[in-house]
């Protein structure tokens, strides 16, 4: 018999962990080998930060907000996607749960809290601001 042409997962069964944004759990991740990952977000006491080749799309489950990228303060409700772009320095606010789709899937050298040096942006082919 072969193997199944899909995997099922459920956040009820996912260990919650401490992230950039907030309280995690990571439904696919880079190591399943999967094109996009998957993390199911509650927002608190996020970090700004930014990546270099990762676009991410923040889809609100529930609750409002907003994301603040690249000092932009966007407001959010249940049912906005934002889609963030490699580069866009971002964090979000308020009462938020949400699901987060990161392609290609999140690698953690690709997270990033400072400004990019120079040296980093020709390491990450990012253009200089």
């Amino acid at each position: 018999m072969s193997e199944p042409k899909y995997e099922k997962r459920s956040v009820q069964a996912m260990a919650s962990e401490r992230s950039t944004c907030g309280i995690r759990q990571r439904l696919f991740t880079r190591d399943d080998g999967v094109p996009a990952s998957i993390t199911y977000l509650t927002v608190d006491d996020a970090k700004s930060h930014w990546h270099g080749h990762t676009h991410e799309y923040y889809y609100v489950l529930e609750g409002e907000g907003a994301l603040v990228l690249d000092g932009e303060r966007v407001p959010v409700v249940a049912g906005d996607c934002v889609w963030i772009k490699p580069e866009a320095r971002h964090w979000a606010e308020g009462a938020i749960t949400s699901l987060i789709i990161a392609m290609p899937a999140l690698d953690p050298a690709d997270i990033f809290f400072e400004e990019p040096t120079p040296r980093e942006q020709q390491a990450h082919g990012i253009a200089g601001g």
